[in-house]
């Protein structure tokens, strides 16, 4: 998801125009005989790279025109973590530019359909499309034809906002480790999980947890595991099985929030010693060990980084979070900085991050 913001209206312009009222002024405009121009793109994090080629477009036609491709499309072609700045960020740094005459939200998933409905003079590309005979570009070549309009080319040097992204992550962003607990921080803690039939029902996201994972990720070059105990299977309240099934299932939500998980490791065990105390309860001999990989030992953050060609020492900053002594324990264990997620909001979470880098 892009970076959220709490105040929509300080990102008004006179410049930004539903579609409907875009097609009106260009209408107008040509009617007075002037050239209308078109650009239709991402524009996320505007650039120099933009900048130039939005100054060359406007000297090309009279009456610039911009389509801001919507959200959900520049996700889809661009991929995770795409866009940055959400459809009103990134029409309005557009809006502040001299040679931006107008800005609208493209809600196609295709050029095609945008200069089709808005019928420019002009459909203009940058140069590194004048010899591309892609579907993509062909198609946006017949488009412009179609309307009676043509394709024309800027000739500035090609800069890309995924190069400058990809520059930012290799020069300037920390590489993080986060492990973060499982019930009792990303889920609400249900009393082992996965004893009941129902369990999908019971799980309650924690969202001021997942929120703040999806702001690491984006600002940060992130390895994140969730490593929790999962004694029910000691106990004989569910199998290792359903532990998987149920972490699978949240993985897909999860990814679906917009916070990617690297690595799931669980420990179905427990020590002799706690099996010993906790005579009232019945524990499978299976699961009851000696020496197990329980937090806060660093065995199964030791295995998921091994898993991944990774060690300790790959990473600038560890952070664990969580909700229990075991998590805090297991940050002392590697090293890292502990994050405890208990009645603590978003904004909490962020502050507490950014205060540990």
């Amino acid at each position: 998801m892009p970076i959220e913001i709490k105040n929509p209206e300080y990102y008004l312009s006179e410049k930004i125009k539903e579609e409907e009222e875009v097609i009106k002024i260009v209408e107008e405009q040509k009617e007075k005989g002037k050239t209308v121009g078109l650009c239709i793109g991402g524009f996320d994090l505007l650039h120099p790279g933009h900048m130039t080629h939005l100054r060359s477009a406007r000297a090309l036609c009279d009456f610039l025109v911009i389509g801001v491709t919507a959200e959900e499309f520049n996700a889809a072609r661009k991929g995770k973590g795409r866009p940055v700045y959400n459809d009103i960020l990134r029409c309005f740094s557009l809006s502040q530019l001299n040679s931006v005459d107008l800005v609208f939200i493209s809600k196609y998933p295709k050029a095609v359909e945008a200069i089709k409905s808005v019928k420019p003079n002009y459909y203009i590309k940058g140069p590194d499309y004048k010899d591309k005979q892609t579907p993509g570009i062909t198609a946006e070549r017949e488009a412009i034809k179609s309307v009676g309009g043509e394709i024309k080319y800027t000739n500035d040097e090609k800069l890309s906002t995924s190069e400058l992204i990809n520059y930012i992550k290799e020069n300037v962003k920390l590489n993080i480790l986060l492990i973060v607990d499982r019930d009792g921080t990303i889920i609400e803690d249900k009393d082992f999980l996965g004893k009941n039939q129902n369990w999908k029902e019971e799980i309650s996201f924690m969202m001021p947890t997942l929120d703040t994972l999806r702001f690491i990720q984006r600002f940060a070059n992130c390895k994140t595991f969730v490593a929790s105990n999962q004694a029910g299977v000691a106990r004989g309240y569910f199998d290792c099985k359903a532990v998987e099934e149920i972490n699978n299932y949240l993985h897909e939500k999860i990814l679906h929030m917009g916070v990617f998980i690297d690595g799931w490791k669980y420990c179905p065990d427990v020590d002799e010693e706690y099996a010993k105390i906790k005579k009232d309860l019945h524990f499978n001999p299976l699961f009851v060990k000696s020496k197990t990989k329980r937090k806060p030992n660093i065995d199964m953050v030791i295995e998921m980084l091994k898993e991944k060609n990774l060690s300790i020492s790959s990473f600038d900053k560890i952070l664990v979070f969580g909700d229990r002594d075991e998590d805090k324990d297991l940050a002392n264990n590697l090293g890292g900085n502990y994050v405890d997620v208990k009645n603590k909001t978003y904004d909490l979470l962020k502050e507490e991050f950014l205060s540990k880098l």
